[in-house]
């Protein structure tokens, strides 16, 4: 766990590129976990040190989620050679002077109220923060999901997930392969492996009815197929290609950054800021061709809504145009979390050919429940096909309600939620 700050952001950042191009084995990825549980199984597994690891992106990437129940919470580790970057940590809550007594006892009640095992960081301003990986600690993340129907979040159906993995001939992960799912009435839903070689495939949120599923991939002139059941909890499906991989010399990734920009997120926009700065510093060039994008939400209280800065390779002059940027407008507690979602995922022009798609999702309110539109849940589903990761990043005053809504984001998209 670390606080939240640039470096984070950063170090996420850095993270996926170590990621990109899925490019180390996938690890056990049907084992059964030595708890001999049927519904706790051994994820695919990604190690440092690949031979075609992205260049310019050393160090210790994240072992992928473990499916085992009550496992250590998980922490993606910083890397070896993330660049540093300054930024304070974020103190202020929404409705609580900053810096205040009563701030320091709300952030210890909030975290103590927190289910599951968690590592907290501590850093000179007093600031705690922490990390969840849901999909690491995926029966706790359903346990934790059944004590909050008080609160009127979507209920996205995570039973019986299932990682699908393609895999080629030497067993690595195969990136940015569509997979496609069809149950026995032929309704189907198409997902996209991410970096790692894999999609993760929640049936009953995706209308998928029967006992038994089919799947299928055609990808790098190659096709695959397999046919699972339903009858355990939780499971693995590899598709496997009879050729080994071929992945670009340089590598594209997205990176978009959806930020809530009303009148109490000073302090993350500037880190934000911070961060694109850094990007644009260290990452331009080499063989990772970088594309970064933003898209601001408000509230439709606001004059403005959502403002899109779409996906640029001038990481240099991106950061100039965001410089402007600044905390206004807003009013009640909750935002138009679900307009800034829907516009990032469909405006942006994501790359059909970026072999990694990662959105982080900051703020530090709850989305407007009661606004007609596309919901949050529509969007987890959206990003989840095609191929998108969400990071999201819950800032100091989120209440009950929006770590829900930001954990279920991540979780079903296979990102990770930084509290």
């Amino acid at each position: 766990m670390r606080p939240i700050s640039t470096r984070t952001t950063l170090s996420l950042l850095a993270l996926t590129l170590s990621a990109c191009g899925g490019s180390a084995p996938l690890m056990n990825a049907d084992a059964p976990s030595k708890s001999g549980d049927p519904g706790a199984y051994a994820a695919p597994t990604t190690v440092a040190g690949a031979e075609d690891a992205t260049a310019g992106a050393a160090g210790p990437m994240e072992a992928e989620e473990s499916m085992d129940d009550g496992a250590a919470d998980h922490v993606m580790p910083a890397p070896d050679a993330a660049p540093a970057a300054t930024g304070a940590a974020p103190t202020k809550r929404k409705r609580i002077a900053r810096g205040s007594g009563a701030t320091r006892k709300a952030d210890r009640d909030a975290i103590a109220r927190r289910p599951g095992p968690t590592t907290i960081a501590r850093q000179a301003s007093g600031v705690k923060a922490g990390e969840w990986n849901d999909n690491a600690n995926y029966k706790e993340f359903q346990r934790f999901l059944s004590t909050q129907d008080h609160l009127s979040f979507d209920h996205l159906d995570i039973r019986n997930r299932r990682f699908m993995v393609v895999r080629d001939t030497a067993g690595r992960g195969v990136p940015r392969c569509d997979i496609t799912v069809v149950d026995k009435h032929q309704h189907e839903v198409t997902l996209r492996t991410t970096t790692s070689g894999r999609a993760i495939l929640f049936p009953h949120a995706e209308g998928l009815h029967g006992a038994t599923l089919f799947a299928s991939t055609k990808c790098q002139g190659r096709t695959a197929r397999a046919s699972f059941t339903l009858d355990k909890g939780d499971d693995v499906v590899t598709l496997d290609l009879d050729r080994r991989r071929t992945l670009p010399k340089t590598r594209t990734i997205d990176i978009a950054f959806v930020l809530d920009t009303t009148g109490s997120m000073s302090e993350e926009i500037a880190a934000v800021k911070d961060t694109i700065r850094t990007v644009a510093s260290v990452l331009d060039g080499g063989l990772v061709d970088v594309r970064i994008a933003l898209v601001e939400y408000k509230d439709r209280t606001d004059q403005t809504l959502t403002k899109v800065y779409p996906f640029s390779r001038d990481l240099d002059g991106f950061s100039k145009k965001v410089a402007s940027i600044s905390a206004t407008g807003g009013g009640d507690t909750p935002e138009d979390v679900n307009s800034g979602l829907n516009v990032a995922l469909n405006r942006l022009g994501w790359s059909s050919s970026s072999v990694g798609k990662f959105a982080f999702l900051v703020g530090d309110a709850p989305p407007h429940l009661d606004y007609q539109g596309v919901t949050y849940s529509a969007s987890a589903r959206t990003a989840s096909h095609a191929g998108i990761q969400l990071f999201t990043i819950a800032a100091s005053g989120m209440d009950d309600l929006g770590q829900v809504v930001w954990r279920q984001l991540a979780q079903y998209t296979g990102g990770t939620n930084l509290f």
